[in-house]
């Protein structure tokens, strides 16, 4: 047999062992193996399916239920195999999450999924090769609903020190600059979690020093960081959820207030599509859609209604109406 040839038949068992079910699941049928092997573009007949799984059975933990008919074939409980398989499903999903995630995740988080985004992306294109030829690209794509910065650079050994630090609770050593500094400073920071919003990555920490609640850092302005084993851990406990909850340094999810505002035909029909949340209404007084719902009072919830500008005029309340009217008088004066 011309090696071409052995290569095509070794690649058609190992995308068929891949759709073996593990021994948890209902076993499938040669004739369903084939079915599905021919998705992804293998050519094949029911009978060498047997074969190779009759042959495969001898070196593998492979098990049929001789008493169904027609058999079935998955994998035996008592031993373990690691065939990674990828179904059309997980690798779309895959595929779109790395698009959507790829302006808010530092590039080396990407990283660490390298081989399952290759893996889809083989997947899409077998099939899509079977299916005409086309790239797979040419079928799904994700397109941004607004503008979206790229992530900022972070170092790849200190995220990994960082992530380390975290997870063991181990004090480290930075140097780091922030916003207002012209030059890193060092200090002795005790990590407590991280912290993803937007495409900015955030250690959250104590800082020796300085007492008082966590701090946050961007982990992009670490130019270096050192574990300290020896230093020892401050005592107290820190909750993550409760720091969010604080709802101070930006972050957090707000206190939950009672939103009305009046908006416009287009922006109701896109809030019915999408609401706001499960008590969003929207009614028509006077002439007018009016929106209710409870939402948090964050920087995300500012940022919604300031981008939908002149489709939406917040009511109450009053506090946040006098908010939304600042900004939008300042924006105004620059255009003069």
């Amino acid at each position: 047999m011309p090696e071409r040839d052995k290569g095509e038949v070794i690649l058609r068992q190992w995308e068929m062992l891949r759709l073996v079910p593990p021994s948890d699941q209902p076993g499938r049928t040669a004739q369903a193996l084939v079915d599905a092997l021919e998705e992804r573009g293998f050519a094949v007949t029911r009978r060498t399916v047997e074969r190779d799984l009759e042959k495969l059975q001898q070196c593998m933990p492979l098990e049929v239920d001789a008493a169904e008919r027609p058999q079935r074939w998955r994998w035996r409980k008592s031993k373990q195999l690691d065939i990674p398989g990828m179904e059309v499903a997980e690798a779309m999903a895959l595929v779109m999450m790395r698009e959507a995630l790829q302006a808010h995740l530092p590039a080396c988080f990407h990283e660490a999924l390298q081989s399952r985004y290759e893996q889809a992306g083989k997947t899409l294109q077998t099939l899509a090769r079977a299916g005409g030829g086309r790239r797979w690209s040419d079928k799904a794509r994700v397109v941004p609903a607004h503008v979206v910065l790229s992530p900022p650079k972070v170092d790849v050994a200190v995220l990994q020190v960082l992530q380390d630090a975290v997870l063991r609770e181990i004090a480290l050593l930075a140097a780091y600059q922030s916003l207002d500094e012209s030059a890193p400073s060092s200090r002795v920071l005790y990590p407590r979690a991280l912290l993803l919003r937007g495409s900015v990555l955030y250690l959250i920490a104590h800082q020796k020093g300085r007492e008082g609640d966590a701090l946050h850092f961007a982990a992009h302005r670490f130019s270096r960081v050192r574990r300290l084993e020896l230093e020892p851990w401050p005592p107290g406990r820190f909750s993550l959820q409760a720091f969010l909850d604080d709802g101070r340094q930006q972050f957090g999810t707000g206190v939950e207030l009672r939103l009305r505002a009046r908006v416009t035909p287009e922006l109701a029909r896109i809030l019915r599509e999408a609401p706001l949340g499960e008590e969003m209404a929207i009614m028509e007084r006077g002439g007018a859609l009016i929106l209710t719902a409870r939402v948090r009072d964050t920087w995300a919830l500012v940022s919604w209604i300031l981008g939908h500008g002149e489709n939406i005029e917040v009511l109450a309340p009053a506090a946040l109406r006098r908010r939304i009217a600042d900004r939008l008088q300042r924006a105004a004066r620059m255009y003069r």
